[in-house]
């Protein structure tokens, strides 16, 4: 991503470069990980999140393909195959499945660009 997307990447990496006691997540730039077993989602924006997720699914299973319905997409994709997508701009969701499917979500909330400026408001007991 750091290749590919690096205005979006430097942006994403700011909050993590801001955590408390100089501690990276492994999930960096993103703050956040969300681990997904045998789930199809509604359709749904996330409006916390910033800038982009990445959806990387596993397992054995058929169908579950993921649809970005303002673009008119529906993604078939295989085990660690990986997508980027602004999550907050597209309503999104998965089809049902059979199988086994799991999925890695890595996201960053908006509101981590309040803890870089201020820390949330305890600025001044932060060190």
């Amino acid at each position: 991503m750091k290749d590919k997307l690096p205005w979006e990447f430097n942006e994403l990496q700011i909050y993590c470069d801001h955590l408390p006691l100089n501690d990276m997540p492994a999930t960096a730039p993103f703050a956040g990980i969300v681990i997904n077993f045998c789930v199809s989602t509604d359709a749904h924006r996330d409006w916390s999140d910033k800038l982009l997720c990445v959806v990387i699914p596993f397992g054995d299973w058929e169908g579950g393909e993921i649809v970005l319905y303002e673009l008119g997409l529906v993604i078939k994709m295989k085990s660690w195959d990986v997508l980027v997508f602004p999550s907050f701009k597209i309503v999104h969701f998965n089809l049902h499945f059979k199988g086994l499917r799991g999925s890695f979500v890595l996201y960053s909330d908006i509101q981590g660009d309040n803890w870089v400026e201020n820390h949330n408001g305890w600025g001044p007991h932060v060190s």
